[in-house]
Parts: structure tokens; sequence; C-alpha cells
């Protein structure tokens, strides 16, 4: 090898790195590197995590409006059932069309028969706007039921003529209401003869009001759209972008989906679910549209702050590193000299290193040795060269000794830097907690007034459970019982079995030694399902529980102590009628037993 390059290499042998260089070098390789390449995993992992999260929010939102228009979708079709096979609506259109009336009087009168219209129209009043049966050919004047068709008007609709040609079958489509000039969603049938003819046209249109709040209270843009994906309602101006991406509904072919489309080198996030008419033929779109950008900006601004404290501790570490590095770079120096002098004989000269770290235990050897040194000197000459060989072997064995003593801290430093490593690394409990509570919040933030399946609440209360779980362990046990007479697709109103659970952790079980026990058992009694939340905590004392009973029995005001007992009971007692609600009962050391009651067919 040349000597230059041989020298070169020399230079940046391990052995040859000075302490400080060294930790540094530790550091960079063992900490630095690996964070920063776990960094840009996780930044990626959290985009792809973020996006996914969203999907599924969206689909769950967007699944909540579609089911509430397909209710009313329904409503509307068992409407025109009725209406449709009604006999005497059928003659009262037949004497219209046929001119059989002689007086305005008897067309009235024979009108009284379709009161039920008004009582359709009362009862359903949240799903139908309005029911109107057209006519051609009257002679008599417009009612409230039947409407003439006195003009091309109506004829010209886009809806009269399909709906003519479906021989009976209702038709989904949309119209623009009179008095609003919004569009809205109806369904239109024809009401035919027997010679398979047009007597009427029945159009009953479907109530926007719950509609279009539900869209205004969304703060993604989302559309309700026509099977020809005409815009019915919608909370976002559609600009070009918008307009490119729901021209492609169309051309999807899953019923419902979440995905990313790009228009202009800009990303997209369309998540839409088609509801359908009876027919199956038509059917209307509910689709949100997210900017790429907007999703990934919590997961950029999360990411920074990330990188900025992790930065900010990166930057203290090195400082720290450097800190005891040169401490212990400096009293390694000091050792030197002292031994220095002791190798040279100005044992005067020799100054105490204090402290019991690996330094001042290599000092007190080398103190010993300079005593043994100094006993040696006094001998006889012949004895000299034995003398200064023991002393050489003794220096060789104290070095080694400083040697064997520094490389266990450097390899505690290696381990410490690992750990921290490992510390930093994903771990499945972490993410397995923070799932469930996200759903937690996702549910608390999007309950409303509307209703939710008693699964759904189930499964919110085992997340909770999982959550106390990972925090108290085997010290409190808790399980869930549900009687396989129970049908979990059952509606009810959301949030009525978290407040209980938590009281029984945070009032009766934390503070109870020994095995906590927590039950929850769900069961039907006839017509009517009780929920069962019992413990074995610290109980309530006999004077609250008295209050707590009679603010149930009484209805508390807001002002009560106990709000989230007093508030479920409230909504339950107002949803399905005063005999339904919450009872307790509590001993002070043995438990609290909570059952909640309300009807089992909602």
């Amino acid at each position: 090898m040349h000597p230059m390059k041989e020298n070169l290499f020399k230079k940046f042998r391990i052995r040859n790195i000075r302490f400080r260089e060294r930790m540094l070098l530790i550091y960079i390789i063992g900490g630095i590197i690996p964070f920063l390449l776990a960094i840009l995993y996780s930044n990626a992992r959290s985009r792809t995590i973020m996006l996914d999260q969203t999907k599924e929010a969206e689909m769950e939102e967007i699944s909540l409006i579609c089911s509430s228009i397909s209710q009313s979708m329904r409503v509307a079709e068992q409407a025109s059932d009725h209406i449709y096979g009604d006999e005497e609506v059928r003659q009262i259109i037949s004497r219209l069309k046929n001119k059989e009336y002689k007086n305005q009087e008897d067309f009235e009168r024979d009108c009284r028969k379709m009161d039920f219209i008004d009582e359709y129209l009362d009862h359903f009043q949240e799903n139908i706007a309005d029911i109107i049966i057209y006519v051609e050919n009257m002679e008599r004047t417009s009612n409230r039921y039947i409407t003439f068709v006195d003009s091309e008007t109506i004829k010209e609709k886009h809806w009269y003529n399909y709906t003519a040609s479906y021989e009976g079958n209702g038709y989904w489509s949309y119209d623009i209401d009179k008095r609003s000039g919004q569009k809205t969603m109806q369904m239109t049938r024809c009401i035919p003869n027997e010679k398979g003819g047009t007597l009427g046209i029945l159009q009953i249109v479907l109530e926007m009001r719950e509609f279009t709040g539900k869209l205004s209270q969304r703060g993604e843009g989302t559309a309700i759209l026509s099977g020809n994906d005409e815009v019915i309602v919608r909370n976002f101006p559609i600009g070009k972008t918008e307009k490119h991406i729901i021209g492609k509904l169309m051309d999807l072919k899953k019923e419902k989906n979440s995905l990313l489309m790009r228009y202009r080198a800009q990303k997209h996030l369309l998540t839409y679910q088609r509801i359908y008419g009876r027919s199956g033929m038509e059917y209307y779109t509910v689709a949100s549209i997210q900017d790429y950008r907007n999703i990934m900006s919590n997961v950029s601004r999360t990411n920074f702050v990330s990188l900025t404290t992790v930065a900010v501790g990166l930057v203290i570490s090195v400082g720290l590193i450097l800190f005891f590095s040169v401490l212990f770079e400096n009293r390694i120096q000091k050792l030197f000299q002292q031994m220095h002098r002791v190798a040279t004989g100005e044992y005067d000269q020799v100054e105490p290193l204090e402290g019991t770290d690996e330094v001042g235990l290599i000092y007190s050897e080398l103190e010993q040795m300079m005593k043994e040194i100094q006993v040696l000197t006094e001998q006889v000459v012949t004895e000299q060269v034995q003398k200064e060989r023991l002393h050489t072997r003794q220096k060789e064995v104290e070095f080694k000794m400083l040697a064997d003593q520094i490389n266990p801290h450097f390899i505690y430093n290696t381990l410490e830097t690992i750990r921290m490593k490992a510390k930093m690394s994903r771990q499945p409990e972490i993410e397995e907690l923070v799932k469930m509570l996200a759903r937690i919040m996702r549910r608390n933030i999007q309950a409303g007034p509307q209703m939710v399946t008693l699964g759904s609440e189930l499964e919110l209360t085992e997340n909770y459970l999982v959550i106390q779980k990972y925090r108290f362990g085997d010290r409190i046990i808790s399980h869930v019982a549900v009687d396989d007479e129970v049908d979990l697709d059952c509606m009810v109103i959301p949030l009525i079995m978290q407040p209980f659970v938590e009281n029984a952790f945070v009032h009766g079980l934390e503070s109870v030694d020994g095995k906590g026990m927590l039950g929850i058992h769900v069961m039907r009694k006839e017509d009517e399902i009780h929920i069962l939340i019992e413990d074995n905590g610290a109980g309530i004392s006999r004077e609250s529980l008295a209050e707590i009973q009679r603010d149930l029995r009484e209805g508390a005001s807001a002002e009560s102590r106990h709000v989230g007992i007093n508030n479920v009971n409230q909504r339950i007692r107002i949803k399905y009628g005063e005999q339904y609600g919450v009872s307790v009962d509590s001993q002070i050391g043995k438990g609290t037993r909570i059952i909640l009651r309300f009807p089992a067919d909602i």
C-alpha cells in the first residue's frame, strides 16, 4: 500500500478517534440515521392511515345521509301504493276526466273521501312535503288533492312523459319547488285506466329540509344528485374541478366507494353512495368532494410539530453528549497528566482527582501505584531493575484496567441509544389505544339527534373498556353479555351507556382495593330492552342515592349535581315515554346497580 494512503487509513481507524468524536459518531449512526429513516416511513404511513381514516369516516357519514333519504323514499313508495290501489281515487279521477260531474259541489263531496292524503302529510311531514295528482281534460277547478294540467308546462317537464311510459311503476326524479324555487326529490307514478290509458299522474314530493340541514352541518363539500348526475342539493359552490369530478360519477360501477381522483395535477377524494328506488332503475347519489391537500394538512401539521419537537430533542441530546463527553475527556486528560508526572518522578506535582467514576477509580489505583513506586525507589540498587520492571508491569495493568473500565461505558451508551430508538419505534398496544380513542370521539362528535343501533352503542362501550383494560390491567375485570333474543339492529338514542360505565370506573372502582368487577348485561323482557350495568365498587351513600332517585322520578333540572344520569334518563323518557328510563340502586362498600329500560320494537 502506498505510504500516504496507509497513513490516511490509520488516521480514520476507530482507535485513533477521540472520545468526543466517538460519542457523536455512535449517536449519529445508532440514533439519528435510523430515526430519520423511521420518520420518512412514519410520514408515508401517517398519510396512508389518515387517508384510510378519512375514507372510512366519510363513508359512515354519507351512509347516514343515505339512510335518511332511503327512509323517506320508502315512506313515499308506501304512500303511492295506498293511493294507487285506492278504487275511490280512481273513480274520482275517471269521472273528472270523463266530465261526469254536474256541479262543483258533487266534485268536492267526492274529494272528501281522499282525506287520508292529509293524514299522510300530517303523519309523515318529516318525509313528505306534498302529494299532488295531475289530471288532463278536467272541467272542474283544481283543489288541494287534484291539479288540472291546463297547459303544456307540466307536460314539458322531463319526468311527466317518463312516468306515463313506466306503466304504473314509480319513477324517481326531481322537480322545481314552486314556493322556494329549489330542486326537490320526488316520486311520480302513472294511474292507468282499465284500457291501459292514463287517468292521471301521482306526484309525491319529498321534504328536503332535513337533507338540506344535514348537508349544511357538514364541513365537507357534499351534494345529492339525480341518476343523470344533476345536482339537486349541495353545500358548496361548483367550479370546474367539482363539475369534472361529478361528471365522472356515471362512469363508476360500484354502488358506493371512496377514491382519489385527479384533475389538473390536483387530487381530490370522492366519496359516494347510490340510493335506488323500488324498481332498481332510478337512483340518487350522495357524494362528497374533499381536497387531498386539506386532508393531508393535518398530517403535515402534526409531522411538523413532531419533527420540531424531535429536532429540539436531538439538539439537546447532542448538547448533553458534547457536555458530558467534554467533562469526561477533561478528566481523562487530567488523569493522563498525573500519570505523566508519576512516570517522570514528579510525585510532589501530582494533584488528587475527586469522584467515584471510572476516572476516579483509576486515579485511586494510580495513587496506590505511586506510593508503591515511592517505596520501591528506597530499595537497594540491586533491586532497581526488578522494581522498574514491576513498575512498568503495574502501569500496563493500570492502563488495561482503564481500557476495561472505559469500554463498559461505551457499551452502556450504545445500549442506551438502542433503548431510546426502541422507545420511539411503533408499539402495537399504543396503536390500539389510539384507535379506540378516535372512534370514541368521532362517535361523540357525530352524536346528534339521529338514532343509532344498539350494536354500535355496545361497540362504543367495548372500546372504552379496552382502554380501561390497559389502564388497570387485571385489577378491574369487565364483561359484556347480550342475550340471543336481543336485536342488536334496533335503534336507540346515542350515548346512553358510556356515562354509567365511566361513572362505575371513576366513582366506584378506582378507589376500591382488590379485584374490581364491572358487568354489562343486555336482555329482553317481553316488549322491553333492559341494560344492566353492575359493579362491586365503593357504592353510593344513602343520602346521595335518595337524592339521585328523587331526581330520576321528578326529572332533575340542568343545575343538578348528577347531570350525566339525569340527562340519559330525561332523553329516554322524552323519546319513549314516562314509563321508561333509568333506575339506580347501591350500597356503600358493595357496589352499584343501574338498569336502563326502553321499548324493544322501535
